[in-house]
Formats: C-alpha cells, structure tokens, sequence
C-alpha cells in the first residue's frame, strides 16, 4: 500500500455527522407523551417524575404535561408537572408585577 499522495488525492474529506444533542423542550413548555424532552451522552439530565430514559439515555415524556427542571439529591432531574399549574404561577406572577409597577 502507497504511503505517498499520488497525483489527484487528498488526505482530508472525512468528517462525521453532526448528534443533534441538547434539550428539546424547555422549562414551562407543554409536551405530549412520547415526546423528547432532551437528547444528551451520558446522564446530564436525570429522569424525575413522568419522564422515562431510552437506551441512549435520551429522556422522552412518559405522559402529557408541562416540563420542569430541577434538583434533587444534587442531581439536574426533569419532571412532568401537570400544565394548568404552569399557567396559574404565570398569571399570578404578571399580576404581581402589575401591581408593584403601579
């Protein structure tokens, strides 16, 4: 086998396919089941409450609801929260800002 460039041919032309990894679906926003929450290597993201982990340890919802991140045991957990409580902590808050501005 040559060692040698000959004439024509190059060293480059390989790369690999980018993994489209990162979080799909962000705190507050409503999901369905089986939707993909976040697609990672490794355990980045935890599963919590509602959200299960394929092989490849992407966490996918396991029922409809709204995404929430946080803690628990030190560890980033992704839970599914039912949605009408994301609304309600939207309004009050908007409210609360409301009367502070006036």
């Amino acid at each position: 086998m040559a060692h040698k460039k000959g004439a024509s041919s190059t060293r480059n032309g390989r790369d690999s396919n980018s993994q489209f990894l990162g979080v799909k679906r962000f705190g507050g926003q409503v999901v369905n089941a089986g939707e993909i929450i976040v697609r990672q290597r490794g355990t980045h993201f935890h599963p919590g409450d509602g959200v299960g982990r394929g092989k490849d340890d992407t966490l996918f919802a396991l029922v409809a609801g709204a995404v929430k991140f946080g803690m628990k045991r030190g560890r980033k957990t992704v839970n599914i929260i039912d949605p009408t409580v994301v609304t309600e902590q939207a309004v009050v808050t908007k409210k609360a800002v409301v009367t502070e501005s006036v």
